[in-house]
Parts: structure tokens; sequence; C-alpha cells
């Protein structure tokens, strides 16, 4: 399964590949939303775009969106942090783009809960 990860940190890119590691995924990082777009234009195959949401210059709502137009049939999992009391309110607002919400910090499990809810009717097809 190809997965396009975006994230302005570093840090996550790499520990999403390594619980993601070991398992059926191939996964492809950008660190913007520009770059992200430029892969998704070039690349075919993805199953799923992991984002965050909040980032300098374009957002992660924005690749979302592009998403959803482009190629509505790949799911958008929405990735994010913030203040404590704020991650809620992030959250709900990247609810309304994506199709699943994850709060930073995430477990291995939890992400790969969530990519399997994501793509099962693409395993099913």
């Amino acid at each position: 399964m190809k997965i396009l990860v975006v994230d302005d940190n570093a840090y996550i890119l790499e520990l999403v590949k390594h619980f993601l590691k070991g398992g059926d995924y191939v996964v492809e990082c950008a660190s913007n939303v520009a770059s992200a777009i430029g892969i998704l234009d070039t690349q075919k195959g993805f199953s799923l775009v992991i984002t965050d949401i909040i980032m300098p210059g374009e957002d992660g709502t924005k690749l979302a969106r592009y998403v959803k137009e482009n190629y509505g049939s790949i799911p958008v999992l929405a990735i994010t942090g913030g203040v404590e009391n704020a991650v809620e309110d992030f959250k709900n607002y990247a609810d309304m783009f994506a199709d699943e919400t994850l709060a930073k910090p995430f477990k291995p499990d939890e992400l790969i809960g969530a990519i399997e809810r994501l793509t099962k009717s693409q395993k099913c097809a």
C-alpha cells in the first residue's frame, strides 16, 4: 500500500515511517503542500494521504481539499497537534476536510488502525 505523508516536522515524518516499517507499506514523504501536490500529480497508486494540518505557508486543509477535488477515491487522514486545550478544536477543524483525524502524539496502533479503517474498502475492491 502506497501512502503519502506530509508534515513540516522531519521527526514526525521519520516517526510515521518507523511506525509503518515492516508492514506492507510504501511511504513517500513531503515537507509541505506544494511538494505533496507535485508528488500526487507525478506518481500514481496512492492508497492514502496523511497530512499535518498546521504547517507554515499552506496548511493541510488545502492539501485535503486538493486530494478530494482531484483524487476523490484517495482518503485523507489528518494529523494535528497543538496546545492541550486547543487540540479538540484543531481536530474538529481537520474533520471538515479529512476522512479521519488523529491528534498528536499518537501511538503506532492508533495510526495503523486509522489506516486500516480508511483503506478497508480498497482492499475489498
